[in-house]
């Protein structure tokens, strides 16, 4: 396993350039004022939500991992028909009406190749928003009447328990171009020309790609030619709660636009790894942040879960030690107050299946 995780984050690294020094610091004082007025605890149910652009200052050549936590705007609101058995992979929403509830919704396939060339843009995803799994997201991979399958076994719900229906992110809804935004990022000819996105699949296994002048979304190893057009990208799932890394051609700001939505979050891992992203428009210690409720934990590195930051261009592992604190996996030097930063994202190698959540907080004054 962590042999496997070295070669990826190497993947990750792939053809960046030397570490350009001093990090950039985010000021995100206008975004923490808007914010103040919710004053909301997340872990309420139903609660409010607000539209942000978030910026990111990213350094040409160097690659960033980046967290995404704005949501799509929410499709339907809904409850439990019935209550939910530990581990099933299906719910039924409650409907007083003949018309099914999940009427007109159909999911994309993501079965084989498809995962990496979607025909289209129909991705879901079902956010809890009551009970005691309030925030945990689950991806849909069909729907029928009243039912939505979903990715992954549940948690044992109660009948009633409220959940909201949205689009999950995509490659086109992030950085464009749809209907409603223009291209965020820079495009190219080549890979060496544009940014670079790199994009985690089910399995664990780093995509990378990049937008094509003249072409589109494409994979960096399946682009354009006179002759070829390769298979359009743009509705690669980048779901809610992950995130991905970004190689920058140029030095720029990222804006990422969605809603926040103001309950904590929680996702599936399925064994794999994963990058999970700073849910909050702040800033969070290891300590703080919850994690160490969820994560596996161990006396020595290699039984515990690997939580993987870029330093200096540079992976650094850090786990939670049986005893009672996070401590990095090299000379095992107490980490609590490491701190993951506002938009950005980590790696995460678990040891086994397993939920992931961050602690509810409050934004305030």
């Amino acid at each position: 396993m962590i042999e496997y995780i070295s070669c990826m984050s190497k993947q990750i690294l792939a053809s960046t350039k030397t570490n350009q020094g001093e990090k950039t610091t985010m000021k995100i004082r206008n975004l923490i004022l808007v914010l103040s007025a919710l004053a909301l605890p997340l872990q309420a149910a139903d609660v409010g939500t607000t539209q942000l652009s978030l910026p990111i200052p990213v350094t040409p050549g160097e690659t960033k991992l980046i967290g995404v936590f704005l949501a799509r705007p929410a499709l339907k609101k809904g409850e439990l028909k019935e209550a939910v058995a530990l581990n099933a992979t299906a719910i039924t929403a409650y409907n007083s009406t003949a018309t099914p509830f999940f009427n007109g919704y159909t999911a994309a396939s993501e079965a084989g190749p498809a995962e990496f060339a979607p025909a289209s843009d129909d991705h879901y995803i079902l956010e809890f928003t009551s009970g005691p799994y309030t925030g945990l997201i689950k991806q849909v991979v069909s729907f029928s009447g009243d039912v939505a399958n979903v990715r992954g076994g549940l948690p044992a719900l109660t009948s009633g328990t409220r959940f909201i229906l949205r689009k999950d992110q995509t490659l086109a809804s992030l950085f464009g171009p749809t209907t409603d935004s223009p291209l965020k990022i820079f495009e190219g000819v080549d890979p060496g020309d544009a940014d670079v996105v790199g994009v985690l699949t089910k399995a664990g296994v780093l995509k990378r790609y990049f937008y094509q002048t003249g072409f589109g979304w494409r994979d960096v190893n399946d682009r354009g030619t006179p002759t070829y057009s390769g298979a359009d990208r743009k509705y690669v799932r980048v779901s809610t709660g992950t995130g991905f890394s970004f190689k920058p051609i140029e030095g720029n700001v990222l804006y990422l636009t969605g809603e926040y939505r103001g309950t904590r979050s929680r996702i599936s891992l399925s064994g794999y790894t994963t990058l999970v992203a700073n849910p909050y428009p702040k800033a969070v210690s290891l300590k703080d942040s919850g994690l160490a409720n969820y994560v596996t934990s161990y006396t020595t590195p290699t039984g515990a879960d690997s939580l993987r930051f870029l330093e200096n261009n540079k992976y650094v592992s850090y786990f939670y030690h049986s005893g009672g604190n996070f401590k990095k996996s090299t000379g095992l030097a107490v980490a609590d107050t490491k701190t993951i930063g506002v938009g950005e994202a980590f790696l995460i190698v678990p040891q086994k299946a397993e939920d992931l959540a961050f602690a509810p907080q409050y934004i305030s004054k």
